[in-house]
């Protein structure tokens, strides 16, 4: 039972209103609470800007959100630690967690209707932020507003990881800012340095260099290595496949391994807009252009000599197929350093994986006269408030992103469940700088010298596409590029593929 202030805000509701918004069981919840979606109530106690903290904490005690989020670390850390936000707010928060895919059907079905079922929802940069960022709610009002509690450390582009704040927040315009930084999956490479040891005499004998790998080895290098294990595999030797890609159900898994693929080399770009910000109406693309079909070309080759289930790996399955032992390398976001290293789970734990930069550009693969840099992606998930919500549900969902996004929760998650933070100042807190070695009390931490000193930074960072039409994007590289992959097409047929349909889009 929700406990209801005197100068709570109240609206009367039609029988049939409130059978749309699943009031079958509100009559409980007494006359003092607005019902204003599923399962969303809201009271307020005014306050000023000169108000105690713990006031402006607790101005929408007896009020209930809902919050939608995909299955990740962060929410599943903040799903155990609501009990402490209700103690601090009076907020009850009903924490949903589901597959990104369905997540982002559930929010976009959400904020398209004009409903706000989900007054706050995780903001996947391109499959959520892209399409609906004009249905979110505008945060930097709320930023500052003295009468709502704030962060110590503030918003600015400086308190959290490079480029974070805009892969989630910025969309199309750099003045509005529709989400605070919640969680980060960012690529790296993952390697077994226990078989490139092993191997390394042979490889070099036939190849010339050594089996090794660091931020200057390049995507010829991830060829040359997947090659040589393949040959020994087919040989009778006991040895994993070199290398395994993203192609599984999930259209954006493989736009992203691609994605990366292509823009270490000249930062090959599918439009030219400003990949942070991206852009309402694209140009007619690149692609098709002699960098993209060469670049399709060392994909598909690289698919050749990998691991043969290429076309059934999503995120999570290539990760099992690591884990398992059956290829010695991986391109995988640098969350998933946790499962590598569970001993109990994974026969590339105790100290057999080591992580590196994503892969650089190979200099001879490079047509445009652009740089060959480490080409990076990542999939950053912001919280933010949905724009068709009162003002008051608003500002009780503020107060929850807040508490959600601060540094202390980030770095309990990064302690307890493997997070992956937002925030630089984590990186000063207890313990992290000594878990970035092994032995590590904290093994995403592991990382982090590939990922927060290197790959994010640019030139090597990539983000975009940035588009409205995102998600049907992602589905045509998805099945241009299988297609290509599985020989119905060459890769010029899949590039100008690819590029009549994607012009065609906008």
């Amino acid at each position: 039972m929700f406990y209801v202030p005197k100068n709570a805000i109240y609206k009367s509701v039609s029988r049939r209103k409130f059978l749309e918004l699943g009031g079958g069981g509100a009559a409980s919840l007494g006359l003092g609470s607005l019902v204003v979606g599923l399962s969303t109530v809201i009271s307020r106690r005014p306050v000023q800007a000169q108000s105690s903290d713990d006031a402006k904490w607790r101005q929408y005690e007896g009020s209930k959100l809902v919050f939608m989020s995909e299955n990740t670390p962060p929410s599943f850390a903040i799903r155990d630690k609501i009990e402490e936000f209700y103690k601090l707010t009076g907020i009850e928060v009903e924490v949903i967690t589901d597959g990104l895919p369905s997540v982002q059907q559930k929010v976009g079905i959400d904020l398209q209707s004009g409903n706000s079922d989900f007054p706050v929802s995780y903001v996947q940069d391109k499959p959520i932020g892209a399409p609906f960022a004009d249905f979110y709610a505008d945060l930097t009002p709320m930023i500052g507003d003295e009468t709502l509690p704030q962060d110590p450390e503030g918003y600015g582009d400086g308190v959290w990881f490079e480029n974070f704040q805009d892969a989630c927040g910025r969309f199309y315009d750099r003045d509005r800012l529709i989400a605070l930084p919640y969680d980060a999956a960012v690529a790296c490479t993952f390697y077994r340095q226990d078989i490139y040891e092993a191997n390394t005499k042979d490889f070099e004998a036939e190849y010339g260099y050594r089996m090794e790998f660091n931020e200057d080895s390049t995507w010829k290098n991830v060829h040359d290595f997947a090659e040589f294990l393949k040959r020994k595999r087919d040989g009778g030797a006991d040895v994993p496949y070199g290398y395994a890609q993203h192609q599984g159900s999930f259209a954006w898994t493989t736009q992203l391994d691609v994605q990366r693929m292509f823009y270490a080399h000249g930062q090959w770009l599918d439009w030219e807009i400003d990949d942070k910000l991206g852009s309402r109406t694209p140009p007619p693309s690149n692609w098709g252009d002699e960098q993209s079909v060469l670049l399709m070309q060392k994909f598909k080759e690289q698919a050749d000599v990998s691991h043969p289930d290429n076309l059934a790996n999503g995120t999570l399955e290539l990760n099992t197929v690591y884990q398992s032992g059956n290829i010695a390398m991986q391109v995988q976001y640098h969350e998933f350093a946790a499962s590598i290293e569970d001993e109990a789970t994974s026969v590339a734990a105790g100290g057999k994986t080591a992580y590196a930069p994503c892969p650089k550009g190979e200099a001879s693969w490079i047509l445009n006269g652009g740089p060959a840099v480490n080409g990076t992606n990542c999939g950053v998930g912001g919280i933010g408030i949905n724009g068709n919500a009162s003002e008051d549900v608003q500002r009780a969902a503020y107060i929850f992103c807040v508490y959600a996004t601060s540094a202390n929760i980030q770095y309990d998650v990064l302690t307890g469940l493997g997070g992956t933070p937002t925030r630089r100042s984590v990186m000063d807190m207890p313990g992290v700088a000594e878990a970035r070695s092994r032995p590590s009390s904290m093994p995403n931490a592991l990382t982090f010298d590939a990922v927060y000193d290197h790959g994010i930074k640019d030139p090597n960072f990539v983000l975009g596409p940035k588009v409205p039409e995102a998600n049907e994007y992602h589905k045509i590289v998805a099945t241009e590029t299988q297609g290509c992959l599985s020989e119905q097409t060459t890769p010029e047929e899949a590039c100008n593929n690819i590029k009549s349909q994607i012009d065609n889009l906008h």
